[in-house]
């Protein structure tokens, strides 16, 4: 690993590189909790275009209180391997379901390793979106859920009529070769928090944590993820509308959505789950998306809620 991000890392941990089943190679990190008691094992699934250092005081959290942590890069991003290694700063997918591999790598090696059970699915974002497959394809892959703020509706970003769109006319578009035109030319990508000023930014109010992202990705730009593909955006807007209409299996899960949220739609995830009375819903007060990176007061009652359900 490069000497200039090791400080970003959480220490006392285990990096790995391993291939999937398609051969894409990923980035793994474990973690091993020294307390004598170990509670079981959080599979830490983060969203679009992260990387594992963004989230290391919430593993070491989680450490503190016993679990260990197994975490990756998905492919594409961070370390990881990238689509096309000749323009790495394009992200790409034929099918969402790419991703399923790359968690099928994760829970392989949590085997091969040993880490201790129950296990405990966390996830982020498009992790939520990506872990929701998983519940609903392999519910008892994991002990309980736990969702933030997740990408369980349309991109409030993106009008609603160009997602209906590229859905509608998926297979013209892919007749015509459009599906690899990017949003944006990648040579000129960057990634959001180096381009928005903090009060503007729809990540965090915590401007500690602001620049800490800032310093991680203005000193290592390899792990800027890139601009994605109109395939990509299509894949994942079917993934989307696929669980949109898909039945939960009854499972202990926990959601938390952002009350200030703006990446996410906050409706379209209550939509879903007012379907199932066995999910619990809290919506954390004054926090934007990156609810575990927000400010103290914020992500300590995040984390107490979530350690509170894991215990329970």
């Amino acid at each position: 690993m490069d000497k200039n991000l090791e400080r970003f890392m959480l220490e006392n941990g285990e990096t790995i590189f391993r291939k999937s089943k398609d051969g894409r190679k990923l980035r793994i990190a474990i973690w091993k909790t020294p307390k004598k008691k170990v509670n079981g094992t959080v599979f830490f699934l983060n969203g679009h275009r992260e990387f594992i250092e963004k989230y290391s005081e919430t593993f070491e959290f989680f450490i503190r209180k016993g679990f260990n942590v197994i975490t990756l890069d998905w492919r594409g991003w961070g370390l990881s391997e990238r689509p096309f290694p000749s323009k790495p700063k394009i992200q790409h997918i034929s099918s969402a379901r790419e991703y399923q591999l790359d968690l099928d790598n994760v829970i392989s090696l949590a085997k091969e390793t040993a880490l201790t059970t129950p296990w405990y699915l966390v996830a982020h974002s498009l992790g939520c979106l990506l872990g929701l497959r998983r519940l609903t394809s392999e519910p008892l892959s994991f002990e309980r859920y736990i969702f933030l703020s997740p990408l369980w509706g349309s991109f409030p970003n993106v009008p609603k009529t160009i997602q209906r769109f590229a859905l509608k006319f998926e297979k013209t578009l892919r007749f015509l070769g459009l599906t690899m035109l990017t949003e944006q030319s990648p040579e000129k990508y960057k990634p959001y928090s180096l381009t928005v000023d903090f009060k503007k930014n729809t990540l965090t109010s915590d401007f500690k944590q602001f620049k800490r992202l800032q310093t991680i990705l203005g000193e290592n730009k390899n792990l800027h993820s890139g601009t994605p593909t109109l395939g990509y955006f299509i894949e994942i807007l079917k993934e989307i509308d696929s669980l949109n209409h898909i039945n939960i299996p009854d499972r202990k899960i926990l959601v938390l959505l952002a009350e200030q949220e703006q990446i996410t739609d906050n409706n379209a995830a209550k939509k879903l789950i007012e379907r199932f009375d066995f999910i619990d819903l809290i919506t954390i007060k004054e926090s934007q998306h990156e609810i575990l990176i927000e400010k103290e007061k914020i992500r300590k009652k995040a984390l107490s809620l979530i350690h509170t359900f894991l215990k329970s």
